[in-house]
C-alpha cells in the first residue's frame, strides 16, 4: 500500500486527495497545509492525520508527495520530497522560474523517483481526440490554431493568484494548459509574441499570445481572468484537409469539418468530459501505475518545463509591450 501525503488542502489538493482515496494500492495518510483548519477539515473527511510539522511530509511512512500548493512553493517541496526518496506529483505550472525547474529535474533524476506534473488537459477527451487526429494527419498539414480559455479571476487564500510575482497571472497559471497541449501536438516553438491587459488593469488579467512553431504552424492562445460568466474553453485547428472545432458551450464539443464536404454535419463528435471518466482521476491513476511499474509518466518533467519556458517567454513579451521573443 502506497502512503500519500497531500501538500495543500485547497481545491486541487482536495480533488487529488479524494482520487487517491479511491485508487487501489494507495492510502491518503497525511494532510499538510499552512492553514490548520483547512488541513483538519480534509483530514477528517478522509480519515488521515494532519501534519504537526512540515518534516512529517518527508517521513519514512510516506511514499508519495502530492504538491498542490501555490506555485512558488512547487520547487521547494519537490526537491525536499525527492531528496527524501519520495515519488512526486506536482500540480501545474511546474515552477515559477526556469532555474527552479532545472533544480527540480536534477533532484528527481538524482533520487530516481517518479515525477509527474499535472498537465491534465491532455486527458480531456476533446483535446486528446484532437491531438490524435492531428498527429494522424486527418486534417492534413496544420496552418493555424486558435485556443481560448476564459474564466473569472480566481480567489485564493491571500489572493496570491492576483499577485503577479507569485502566480505569473493568467498566462503562467491558466493558459499554460493550452501551451502544453500545443507543444505536445505541434512540437517545439520558435518565437512568441504576447499582449495583455495586466499592466494597466491588474484585476482584469487578459493575454493574447501568438506562437510560431518550428513546423511552420501558427497558434493564437487567448487566456482571460477578466470574465464574469461561466468557465469555458474553445479551439479551432485549421489544416489543409479540414478543420477541428471545440466549444465547451455546445452539445457536440468536438467536430471535424472536411474540406470539400458541403454538409454542415460533424464528422466526429466527442461527448463532454462530465460524461466521460474524470481526467483528474485518470492522471492520478497513471501516476500510480508509473510508481508501481517504474515507467516514465506520459507527461515528462522536461515537457512540463518547456511549457513553463513558453509561458515565461510570453510574459517577457507582454511586459515589453509585445516584443517578439525568440525561444
Amino acid at each position: 500500500m502506497l502512503s500519500v501525503a497531500i501538500c495543500g488542502a485547497g481545491g486541487l489538493g482536495r480533488r487529488h486527495a479524494e482520487n487517491f482515496r479511491l485508487i487501489p494500492d494507495t492510502q491518503v495518510t497525511l494532510i499538510h497545509d499552512a492553514v490548520p483548519e483547512a488541513a483538519s477539515a480534509l483530514a477528517d473527511q478522509l480519515g488521515a492525520r494532519v501534519a504537526g510539522s512540515e518534516s512529517e511530509v518527508f517521513g519514512d511512512d510516506i511514499d508519495i508527495v502530492v504538491i498542490a500548493t501555490p506555485t512558488p512553493l512547487h520547487a521547494y517541496y519537490t526537491i525536499k520530497a525527492a531528496e527524501a526518496g519520495k515519488h512526486v506529483f506536482c500540480e501545474k505550472p511546474m515552477c515559477r522560474t526556469l532555474a527552479q525547474g532545472e533544480e527540480m529535474l536534477a533532484a528527481v533524476e538524482e533520487a530516481s523517483v517518479t515525477f509527474m506534473v499535472g498537465h491534465v488537459l491532455r486527458l480531456f477527451p476533446q483535446y486528446a481526440r484532437a491531438h490524435d487526429l492531428i498527429v494522424a494527419g486527418e486534417i492534413g498539414e496544420v496552418g493555424v490554431a486558435r485556443t481560448s480559455r476564459i474564466n473569472t479571476m480566481p480567489s485564493g487564500r491571500g489572493s496570491w493568484f492576483q499577485d503577479y510575482a507569485l502566480s505569473g497571472g493568467v498566462t503562467l497559471d491558466m493558459t499554460i494548459h493550452d501551451f502544453d497541449w500545443l507543444l505536445w501536438t505541434f512540437g517545439p516553438a520558435e518565437r512568441v509574441y504576447s499582449v495583455g491587459a495586466h499592466q494597466h488593469m491588474p484585476l482584469l488579467d487578459y493575454a493574447l499570445t501568438t506562437i510560431r512553431f518550428e513546423s511552420g504552424a501558427i497558434a493564437h492562445a487567448e487566456g482571460s481572468w477578466a470574465d464574469t460568466g461561466a468557465f469555458r474553453t474553445s479551439f479551432d485547428i485549421a489544416g489543409s484537409k479540414g478543420l477541428l472545432r471545440h466549444d465547451s458551450t455546445q452539445m457536440a464539443t468536438l467536430t471535424v469539418q472536411r474540406r470539400g464536404v458541403q454538409e454542415g454535419v460533424a464528422g466526429v463528435q466527442v461527448p463532454e468530459s462530465p460524461a466521460a471518466r474524470s481526467p483528474y482521476m485518470m492522471e492520478d491513476e497513471h501516476f500510480v501505475e508509473c510508481v508501481l511499474s517504474g515507467d516514465e509518466p506520459s507527461i515528462t518533467g522536461r515537457e512540463a518545463l518547456e511549457a513553463v519556458r513558453l509561458a515565461l517567454a510570453a510574459l517577457e513579451s507582454n511586459e515589453a509591450a509585445g516584443k517578439v521573443v525568440e525561444l
